[in-house]
């Protein structure tokens, strides 16, 4: 179960929400190789790839759930279970040979001192999150993993948990992280997106999704925003 939210101190100031993989911490998950594992597993179950309308492999598994679970619905919860096991097995797997990028835990720990409230948002699973950031935990005031989320970034009310304990304006709170969708989710939640190099984004694609700031590491967006807020 995850940790639950922490009281807040409303004298804080800011708040900071993090991507997990590939902003915090490299996992090497190969991504295409879990969607190849993912459309044989729904091919078993007469679930043709191409039948389902969504790219990404969260909302594909949530898109073929919905195709069963009227007529079937024990064998649309076994089909995401399975699917959901696939990818915990191969996020382990990746969690084993990662860590917090260099410098990372220091940085978290400058934060809490300035009194920054910080979250993660996360597609991850719990279980590879805790075992990769260790305990770099207590620093965080809430977290959200693919298990307790009701819907996934960039959706529009993606991040409202955490918002809604970030007792701040908007313009006080910073997304930071590494795709696409991290930025989208920023966007979509009114909050100041900020880009990182570390992961899969490539730097146009982040401009095109609205980054407000790129930066190659997520050191230095933190020491960036220590300048802007202090």
């Amino acid at each position: 179960m995850s940790l639950p939210p922490r009281r807040v101190n409303i004298q804080a100031g800011y708040g900071i929400i993090f991507d997990f993989d590939g902003t915090l911490a490299l996992m090497s998950i190969d991504f295409n190789k879990m969607r190849r594992g993912i459309n044989t597993l729904f091919a078993k179950y007469g679930i043709q790839p191409e039948s389902l309308n969504t790219r990404y492999i969260l909302e594909r598994i949530d898109e073929a759930f919905d195709k069963f679970k009227q007529k079937n619905p024990l064998l649309a919860d076994r089909i995401r279970q399975e699917a959901f096991s696939l990818i915990e097995a191969m996020e382990m797997a990746a969690s084993s040979r990662s860590h917090l990028l260099p410098g990372v835990y220091q940085r978290l720990w400058q934060l809490k001192k300035k009194g920054f409230l910080l979250a993660i948002a996360t597609r991850n699973c719990e279980k590879a999150l805790r075992k990769v950031i260790g305990k770099a935990w207590v620093f965080f005031d809430i977290i959200l993993t693919r298990e307790n989320s009701i819907v996934y970034k960039p959706q529009k009310t993606a991040l409202d948990p955490i918002l809604e304990h970030f007792p701040f304006p908007n313009e006080r709170i910073f997304m930071i992280g590494d795709h696409p969708l991290d930025v989208s989710a920023a966007r979509e939640a009114s909050i100041t997106p900020i880009a990182v190099l570390t992961g899969t984004g490539k730097k146009d694609e982040l401009v095109m999704a609205g980054a407000s700031m790129i930066f190659k590491h997520v050191n230095q967006a933190v020491d960036s925003l220590f300048g802007r807020c202090f």
